[in-house]
């Protein structure tokens, strides 16, 4: 199984692809918080989210206008469009990778909790970090944790999955609890090399674990020893930590 991150990027074109859509699992919680955000106005919209006065504005009107209708509806896959999912790359996939996507790959969110890539969502943004305990009477995390972490348990033993590959940011994954997982956590980061030393890359970083995502799909990744073999926008295996079950991967 592999969890990443949503994004704040969104792609609202009309796009038609040949899969089954699904609906995601957490739709009555969804369904809950957006009942509360949609009694917040601009103002205090943009204050809980830190944004600008235009995408209070923007924001403010997808939550009153979610669960129209006439809104825009989907697939989760095709709607975010930021860095992470540009590494992910995923209208260049095959279609026996889109299938197997739809069965290993999940979307961490603070509106839906869990997202499976054929989801049908609607363009939305709220940051699991976002300080909403006024509002709901607790944190995103505090919401989703429990949820969250039991639901992947659940597809980790419907897959047979013996590792969850973590390239989620760590405000996402930070919504599930490792210790309460049926599985070995394999984590990624990777670096600049310059003089034998690492530094970081930036903003890179998410798509670069877009990338990875990616390989782990279209591979079919099952043991830990395959990912070496990860080559892409110069990145290759460096070394690995056994104690934090770390692999990084550097370029020059």
């Amino acid at each position: 199984m592999i969890v990443i991150s949503p994004s704040k990027n969104l792609n609202l074109s009309n796009e038609k692809f040949s899969f089954n859509e699904t609906t995601p699992f957490f739709i009555s919680e969804s369904k809950s918080l957006i009942k509360k955000i949609k009694l917040l106005g601009v103002n205090e919209l943009k204050s809980l989210m830190k944004v600008s006065d235009a995408l209070a504005k923007l924001n403010h009107q997808r939550f009153q206008e979610i669960n129209r209708k006439t809104n825009i509806l989907k697939a989760a896959i095709f709607l975010f469009s930021g860095d992470t999912f540009n590494g992910l790359s995923i209208r260049s996939m095959n279609n026996k990778a889109l299938l197997y996507s739809q069965k290993r790959l999940r979307i961490l969110s603070g509106l839906y909790g869990v997202i499976r890539p054929f989801d049908l969502i609607e363009p939305y943004r709220l940051e699991m970090g976002t300080k909403i305990k006024d509002i709901i009477g607790m944190d995103l995390y505090s919401f989703w944790r429990k949820k969250i972490t039991t639901h992947i348990n659940e597809e980790l033993k419907r897959s047979e999955a013996r590792y969850l590959f973590n390239l989620a940011s760590n405000e996402y994954f930070s919504s599930l609890l490792p210790n309460k997982l049926n599985c070995e956590i394999v984590n990624f980061d990777f670096k600049r090399k310059k003089n034998n030393s690492l530094s970081n890359i930036g903003m890179m970083i998410k798509k670069l674990r877009g990338s990875m995502a990616k390989f782990i799909l279209e591979n079919k990744i099952v043991k830990i020893e395959e990912l070496k073999d990860f080559n892409e926008y110069g990145f290759k295996y460096f070394s690995s930590n056994d104690s934090s079950n770390q692999f990084i991967f550097a370029s020059e």
